[in-house]
């Protein structure tokens, strides 16, 4: 009678939880998204398919599109900062020279904060090439991101300076003496783009 009554709750618990579950279930389901603080602020990216699948579903072609162009022009938007509409490039530069995507607007924010503090008719956002009264200039700043890219591929990073610790050594030597404040400010911003 004892192993008929603990097998008797335990079905009776299980129905029970299962009907809750369910309805818990369905509830959310009809809840609007924008209900909660959560969902109203999540987004999610993905890649759809670039080719429509034929009939039997046998051929699908799923284009390249993540999230880092999106993630570098707000990151840009959040410092009102007039590169938020090269985020494209950014993300064509480094995947070209095969940079980490956040190493270049991390440099433009330390170096201009974006853009907004550059030489007269520069389109140089990253101070490269800027010595004293000597001004690397570009047509753009989509050239400048380009152009620097490279650069950074071709005398830094093939030469074994990979981190922005280790890039400052040539880049801005006199930043080792205080400190290190600039590859600080590299890695802090570039810690705000993951």
């Amino acid at each position: 009678m004892t192993n008929l009554r603990l097998a008797l709750s335990w079905y009776l618990a299980a129905v029970f939880t299962l009907v809750f579950g369910l309805t818990l279930l369905i509830h959310s389901s009809f809840m609007e998204e924008a209900s909660t603080p959560l969902a109203s602020s999540y987004q999610a990216y993905r890649a759809l398919p670039s080719v429509t699948p034929d009939a039997n579903c046998q051929i699908v072609t799923v284009g390249k599109s993540d999230g880092r162009a999106l993630l570098i022009q707000r990151f840009f938007e959040g410092y009102n900062a007039p590169l938020a509409k090269y985020a494209d490039t950014f993300v064509e530069v480094a995947d070209r020279y095969h940079l980490d995507y956040r190493l270049l607007p991390a440099i433009s924010m330390q170096e201009s904060n974006g853009g907004k503090r550059i030489p007269k008719n520069s389109n140089n956002p990253f101070g490269y090439g800027i010595y004293g009264s000597k001004i690397l200039r570009f047509t753009s700043f989509d050239q400048a991101i380009a152009a620097v890219g490279q650069g950074l591929r071709q005398n830094y990073i093939d030469r074994g300076l990979k981190t922005p610790s280790q890039i400052m050594t040539k880049y801005t030597p006199p930043s080792i003496p205080i400190g290190g404040p600039w590859a600080k400010g590299v890695s802090g911003f570039m810690e705000e783009l993951i």
